[in-house]
């Protein structure tokens, strides 16, 4: 009988430390090691960030030349004026045509 009790407390204690020493754990994987709630957080911002600036740059690629092309070539002026500015001289119509 006396062999019973030792043998429940000696479970009861196997229980509390497993207990503790999780408890502990998982209180340093969050909150202290270096892949904690807070790292995490900011890395999926920068992540988010990171993708819009993507999604920004390549509509920029996409529709524009650099200052540097546009400033020494006067033909590519012209016909970026015309293309994404829709300018057009006083005597000509000027037609959009879109492609769907």
């Amino acid at each position: 009988m006396e062999e019973e009790k030792k043998h429940k407390n000696n479970i009861k204690l196997y229980i509390i430390v497993y207990g503790v020493t999780l408890v502990l754990f998982l209180c340093y994987f969050f909150f202290i090691s270096d892949h904690n709630i807070k790292t995490h957080r900011e890395l999926n911002r920068k992540i988010d960030n990171l993708e819009e600036k993507i999604v920004y740059t390549k509509n920029q690629v996409g529709n524009a030349y650099t200052f540097e092309q546009l400033s020494s070539d006067s033909v590519l002026l012209e016909k970026y004026a015309r293309e994404h500015l829709n300018m057009h001289k006083p005597d000509e119509d000027v037609f959009i045509l879109i492609r769907e």
